[in-house]
């Protein structure tokens, strides 16, 4: 990986000299705004296999402070307050000086996927799909975009994650191009790719949960696997908005370079459709590539059906994490933008190393923000 530190350096002596000067022009007296999300989850599961812990919990809790630096910088720190995973979240700067670019330094999402990417206040169902164990999340790094009506793009360098809950460096690279459909249409194609290395011990561990978070089991996992050399995430996108209607589906494959054993390459894939009961749609953003909140085009609110499935597979080269499928059937009611209750019916078929687990789960959430 000496390659990705001599990238990480020069990228960091390039920026050097675009960041002194604006912040010494920077305002002495930045402008600064409150906010965050409440999203509470009450969970029932049905299983033969495994005893699943059933309740409530509270799934996110952030807070968050963001602001302007200048005319074009601003910043935001974000941190989740939740039991199990108090956490920093973002945390970061960005300069906006360039026309429909942008340099973001700091603690961010190093352009993984469409729905890794996509908030979790704006994702369909309550969770992300099964695949989502394949993509790295926020990183400590540097990152650039850029974008237009039919293009954008995105790279990042980065290191270790800024609460240690992965360790390691790696760069990455995302480009998504939509065609012209008209006005009412729009169509999602991407690529995001990145290569990463461990900076641990040289092991790692791929795994699920059951699309839900209540209970800790994880249906499908290998284990540790040692001796670790480097690995690569390939991933495609696609999604298409009418009106109404929208669909959207990623693959990800990701191929782990091992110096003894095999290497291995495991694979995931989702697709979905969601349809709006009411004169509401999916709203998008160029800049990020991704979708937004949901703003009720009525009084009496918005309301979503959808269904998705996914799979996961980690077996190969003799590691026998298993294969996971999963359908969703959710309902969401957007009450205003800020207050949202989805409800989700999670089946999933399951086999590790010649054991099922095929549990049913009903997942009810809202979303608060602030």
């Amino acid at each position: 990986m000496k390659s990705i530190r001599q990238s990480l350096m020069a990228v960091a002596a390039a920026l050097a000299c675009v960041i002194v000067a604006p912040l010494r022009a920077a305002d002495s007296t930045p402008n600064i705004e409150f906010g965050g999300r409440l999203q509470v989850d009450t969970t029932d599961y049905d299983s033969d296999k495994y005893q699943y812990i059933e309740g409530s919990e509270l799934r996110r809790g952030r807070l968050f402070i963001r602001g302007d630096l200048s005319e074009n910088w601003d910043y935001k720190l974000q941190y989740d307050f939740a039991p199990d995973h108090t956490e920093l979240k973002d945390g970061y700067i960005r300069y906006s000086g360039f026309a429909n670019s942008r340099i973001t330094i700091g603690h961010f999402k190093v352009y993984g996927s469409l729905e890794e990417l996509t908030s979790s206040n704006n994702i369909t169902f309550t969770e992300r799909a099964l695949p989502n164990a394949l993509v790295s999340g926020r990183r400590t790094g540097i990152g650039f975009q850029n974008w237009s009506d039919r293009y954008s793009l995105a790279m990042a360098a980065y290191g270790h994650e800024a609460n240690n809950a992965a360790r390691g460096k790696g760069i990455s690279g995302r480009f998504v191009y939509r065609p012209n459909l008209g006005i009412d249409s729009i169509l999602h194609l991407g690529l995001a790719v990145a290569r990463e290395e461990d900076d641990d011990d040289d092991t790692i561990r791929r795994r699920a949960r059951p699309e839900s978070h209540q209970d800790s089991h994880h249906i499908i996992s290998t284990g540790s696997i040692a001796n670790i050399d480097e690995f690569d995430k390939v991933v495609f996108e696609a999604a298409y908005i009418n009106g109404r209607f929208s669909a959207q589906s990623e693959f990800i494959t990701q191929n782990i370079e091992r110096r003894l054993g095999s290497d291995l390459e495991f694979n995931g894939y989702y697709a979905y459709a969601s349809y709006f009961l009411t004169d509401d749609s999916r709203p998008y953003s160029a800049s990020d590539a991704a979708f937004g909140t949901v703003r009720p085009s009525s009084e009496k609110g918005a309301w979503e059906i959808a269904v998705r499935l996914s799979n996961l597979e980690l077996n190969d080269g003799g590691i026998m994490g298993g294969e996971a499928d999963s359908i969703t059937l959710g309902v969401n009611y957007y009450m205003t933008r800020d207050l949202r209750f989805t409800a989700n019916y999670i089946i999933v078929d399951s086999d590790m190393a010649g054991v099922s687990d095929d549990p049913n789960a009903l997942q009810l959430r809202i979303r608060f923000t602030f």
